[in-house]
């Protein structure tokens, strides 16, 4: 019984360890490839946003970071502060400003940053957008989900959610939002947002760490499979080793005892030996 209970135990911890490496060998692929196309999307050339954002395409691995340029008029009048960001370790606002293109569509631009100067309930004032027409360069990032947050102050939202902008301002928007790389006018007053980091850019656990992971959980699987057969070998060694029963001492036979007074025989009468004849003398002459 108790190698039956071992066997399976090893079965259903080998199997647990084992799917988990399964799972994490997928999710090593979808990281690279998620890494992969990011940065590829970093190094592609500048495009109008129109052969970018085409109506009806997903905005997934392959357009995020991609850099666009488009031509507009800032609408400063729905001009909205994202709350709880933050730059370079420092909380506070990006600044959200729509772009109406002659294309009769909206690009939601985010211009910068500004930091919080008091009670998050606090909107701090910023700079207006360049007034009239601006040329703008832009990274192209996916829209958030979640909607804009409810009971917040006024002019404030917690995501960036493109489709529930486009339906609060009335306006038809492209599918993403943009991040300001550069603009002509420019601006000024705002915290201009870095880079992202394409050593790791689609965050989370590095490349290296999942398969890690994996290599790590096959060998979980490996020890849980291999260890009731081991602990099996290492019982059936001892066993062997155990000395086995003593023999029972073999007695020698001792000196016989001297019969007692009781035992001894007496001759009976007649039977003893005979008395042996006295020596007799010559005679003299």
């Amino acid at each position: 019984m108790r190698v039956v209970a071992l066997i399976l135990l090893g079965l259903v911890l080998g199997g647990a360890c084992g799917a988990a490496g399964v799972w994490q060998w997928h999710r090593f692929g979808q990281k690279k490839t998620a890494d992969d196309q990011l940065r590829a999307a970093a190094g592609q050339p500048v495009a109008p946003v129109d052969e970018v954002l085409v109506p009806g395409r997903a905005v997934d691995d392959t357009i995020r970071f991609r850099t666009v340029t488009v031509t507009g008029r800032y609408d400063a009048t729905r001009q909205l502060l994202v709350r709880q960001r933050q730059v370079n370790d420092t909380p506070g606002f990006l600044v959200l400003t729509p772009l109406h293109t002659a294309s009769g569509r909206t690009l939601y631009i985010d211009r910068g940053f500004v930091a919080a100067t008091g009670a998050a309930t606090l909107t701090p004032n910023v700079p207006d957008p360049p007034a009239g027409q601006v040329q703008v360069t832009a990274r192209v990032l996916p829209s958030e989900n979640g909607g804009l947050g409810t009971g917040l102050p006024a002019r404030q939202i917690e995501r960036i959610d493109v489709p529930a902008l486009a339906a609060r301002d009335g306006v038809q928007a492209y599918p993403a939002y943009a991040e300001l790389i550069s603009s002509t006018p420019s601006q000024q007053g705002l915290i201009a947002l870095p880079p992202p980091d394409l050593t790791n850019p689609a965050g989370g656990a590095y490349v290296a760490q999942h398969l890690a992971y994996v290599v790590q959980w096959f060998l979980f699987s490996a020890f849980a499979l291999a260890g009731p057969v081991v602990l099996l070998m290492l019982d059936a060694r001892a066993r062997r080793r155990e000395p086995g029963p003593k023999p029972a001492p073999r007695s020698e036979p001792g000196p016989e005892p001297e019969p007692g007074p009781e035992h001894r025989l007496e001759p009976e009468p007649g039977l003893g030996p005979k008395p042996e004849p006295a020596p007799t003398e010559a005679p003299t002459a």
